[in-house]
């Protein structure tokens, strides 16, 4: 896309247009009366008690690892931390919001482009789908995209060839934090590193040392716990080989990059036909049942099933011979749609001018390529954490066009998300 303006405006403006425009949009939904319901909902009615449990506890060393859950202590312990200082849910709810305002500030400084172009790639992050509802919650996903963010800026914008010392020391401390927030950093870690050694060379070898440093830090929690995740969820998450957890994955997926498959396609339709029909085949072989529990028992009982989210749900209300063509058509288009970004990104060179669009598209690739070795649940929203880039990459590499329309589709679902998660107050 074109800057919108010949004088492009300094990072810091460019970050606070962008982090005003969210804020102006969620304040426009809280006018038209939505807001989050008083009623804990999604996985707060399971999160807030361990929070209530640790603040009781605080400041006694164990709440770093003697808890249940499957995120790790960087998100649980601060919240208990607020918690125990008053703050109830109404706060940890307002303190995801300005996190998710924050991340839509960094993302417009790394545009560095005109005024309409920063506004929109905030806007386009808030659109991304589950983002502005999951932001208005006490969930773990908007700290986890600010992380991933963080962690990008620092790798891939800084002065080109030279890291120098305080990044990727900055980068290791982010990543060690991030490991211990959720064990799904490794993504972001691989991305972050593989674009800079892509864009600086050898110097980027620091980051690398960083990254490894960090996920040593991991290895105490991991020793305590037994496992990715605390005992009690060992059953239901952990490593495995599961190829169709990232087929369900790349059929979710289909919404977010649908617009890469035209784009893609005038670049090397050869490729992109081929792409299309290796998923498809993939999908066939591979394809997750949708039916299928992930592992684990409620307190009544019954067996929460393994795929959830928007794909799942609507792909279960069409009839099941439909259901066989739906499912590769939409793991076909996710798949297509990756590898049309991809072919509008510049090629790694040295005198790029930062290496962050390509940060965002590796992040959403490694990010559904994580869960061929995982086990358990799979949800839409988890997608939502790996694709904090593609405001970027949309805003930088793509045509008006296609910045309109794919923005447009996650307006769509962010209003209809609304309307499910959020209480219509009129």
């Amino acid at each position: 896309m074109e800057p919108s303006s010949p004088n492009p405006i300094s990072p810091l403006q460019a970050g606070l247009v962008s982090a005003s425009s969210v804020l102006g949009l969620w304040m426009l939904l809280w006018w038209l009366g939505f807001a989050a319901p008083v009623h804990s909902t999604f996985d707060e009615r399971f999160m807030l008690p361990v929070v209530e449990e640790l603040a009781e506890r605080w400041p006694e060393p164990s709440v770093w690892w003697d808890f249940e859950d499957t995120k790790g202590p960087a998100f649980f312990v601060p919240a208990a931390v607020l918690f125990d200082a008053g703050i109830g849910l109404g706060g940890l709810r307002l303190v995801n919001l300005l996190i998710a305002i924050c991340s839509a500030g960094l993302v417009g400084m790394v545009v560095k482009k005109g005024w309409c172009s920063a506004a929109l790639t905030g806007l386009l992050l808030a659109f991304l789908p589950y983002h502005t509802v999951l932001s208005h919650l006490f969930m773990s996903e908007p700290s986890f995209v600010l992380g991933s963010i963080i962690l990008g800026v620092l790798a891939t914008t800084g002065p080109k060839g030279e890291p120098g010392l305080w990044r990727p020391l900055a980068f290791g401390l982010g990543l060690a934090i991030l490991l211990h927030h959720r064990a799904h950093a490794v993504v972001p870690a691989a991305a972050a590193a593989l674009v800079a050694l892509q864009r600086d060379g050898s110097p980027a070898w620091r980051y690398v040392l960083a990254g490894l440093v960090a996920g040593l830090l991991r290895l105490p929690l991991y020793v305590e716990w037994g496992g990715l995740v605390s005992p009690d969820y060992a059953s239901r998450y952990g490593l495995g080989c599961s190829p169709e957890a990232t087929v369900y994955l790349l059929g979710a997926l289909a919404p977010l990059v649908w617009v890469g498959v035209p784009l893609g396609w005038s670049r090397n339709p050869r490729l992109i036909a081929w792409v299309g029909i290796l998923a498809v085949m993939i999908a066939l072989v591979a394809g997750p049942d949708l039916s299928s529990t992930d592992g684990g028992v409620r307190l009544d009982g019954t067996s929460p099933l393994r795929f959830q989210g928007l794909f799942a749900t609507v792909l279960k209300e069409l009839p099941v011979n439909t259901q066989a063509f739906a499912m590769p058509l939409m793991v076909a288009v996710g798949t297509m749609g990756l590898a049309g970004l991809y072919l509008r990104l510049p090629k790694p060179r040295l005198d790029e001018q930062d290496g962050f669009p390509q940060y965002g598209w590796y992040l959403l690739a490694f990010g559904c390529l994580l869960y061929v070795a995982t086990r358990g649940a799979v949800y839409d929203r988890y997608l939502l954490c790996f694709a904090a880039g593609l405001p970027v990459l949309l805003v930088r590499h793509t045509p008006g066009w296609a910045v309109i329309a794919q923005g447009g589709l996650w307006m769509l679902l962010t209003l209809w998300a609304a309307n499910q998660w959020l209480t219509p107050s009129v």
